[in-house]
């Protein structure tokens, strides 16, 4: 139950962002857990593999979101490079085009060079390029702690020797507890990683709010 809380935690923390973000992370409702589990041995297996079921749906939500804000993101990314090159390029051609032809283009080319480092710095406050590398990293790292789990949770399984499945038996606790223990790796990484994205972009968010703030302070002195 903790794990679920801290999930679903670290998905209020990414929903309450603004900005380049479609829709909210939601971590994914806990499953009932009968009181009735323990002795029956089959309200412990569903239980079992409804807690499962959960901590999958809860990785795969967070995976599913990181990949679609990761499109967005490449999107925002490479437009706002590609307006760059484009006005940087363009800012240097036009004087030089302008001056062959006995013109004065120099404003002009100080005009575009201007909006193309408006593109460069806007990408750099606001953190689109790197947010993109990072949704990269978690959903990889998300998908690899998955599949990891996974594997590990069919090994149990055929490890278990032939009359593991037989109607009526309880399983032993030290199968419980490894299960147990899969489940709540998972859900911890989840957690874990949609934390630790979560604090480098509220870090990211606080020096970029510095540096706008410091270069916002020197400009009256620069008039001066």
């Amino acid at each position: 139950m903790a794990g679920h809380e801290g999930s679903a935690g670290a998905g209020a923390a990414v929903a309450r962002r603004s900005g380049w973000r479609r829709g909210d992370l939601e971590a994914q409702p806990f499953p009932d857990v009968p009181g009735t589990a323990a002795a029956d041995p089959d309200v412990q297996r569903e239980t079992l593999a409804g807690l499962r079921a959960w901590a999958e749906q809860d990785a795969e939500a967070a995976i599913a979101w990181y990949l679609k804000d990761k499109r967005l993101k490449r999107v925002g990314s490479r437009l706002l490079q590609g307006l760059a090159i484009t006005f940087a390029v363009a800012g240097t051609a036009v004087p030089l085009g302008t001056a062959a032809y006995g013109g004065s283009g120099q404003g002009w080319g100080y005009v575009l060079l201007a909006v193309a480092a408006g593109c460069k710095a806007f990408d750099h406050f606001f953190g689109v390029s790197a947010a993109w590398m990072r949704d990269i990293v978690v959903a990889h790292a998300l998908r690899t702690e998955l599949n990891a789990v996974r594997l590990e949770w069919a090994a149990d399984v055929l490890r278990s020797g032939p009359g593991a499945d037989r109607p009526g038996r309880l399983l032993e606790p030290a199968e419980v507890e490894r299960q147990l223990a899969l489940i709540q790796r998972l859900a911890g990484a989840v957690r874990s990683h949609v934390d630790g994205e979560t604090a480098e972009w509220q870090a990211e968010f606080r020096s970029s709010t510095r540096q706008l703030q410091g270069q916002g302070g020197a400009l009256p002195a620069a008039d001066r």
